[in-house]
């Protein structure tokens, strides 16, 4: 992922993971793919401003997009 283009990452990931065979958006696969596309430090903005962090991908996708701005600004 560009680090500024978190939309584009978001729409393509959900794109490519219905065009592959066998991955669900509920699978646990499916959100560590998600991650690892993330940059690291996103992630760990994610992880660190985050109560609990997110289990799910839904929860992965609007912690991203919450966090992203915050991210650019480091």
């Amino acid at each position: 992922m560009q680090r500024s283009n978190i939309d584009t990452y978001i729409a393509t990931f959900m794109k490519l993971l219905k065009m592959a065979a066998g991955y669900q958006e509920s699978e646990h696969g499916s959100l560590l793919m998600f991650k690892k596309g993330l940059p690291n430090g996103l992630n760990i903005h994610i992880i660190n401003n985050s109560i609990s962090p997110p289990d799910t991908l839904k929860g992965w996708i609007k912690a991203a997009c919450q966090e992203q701005l915050k991210y650019l600004q480091t």
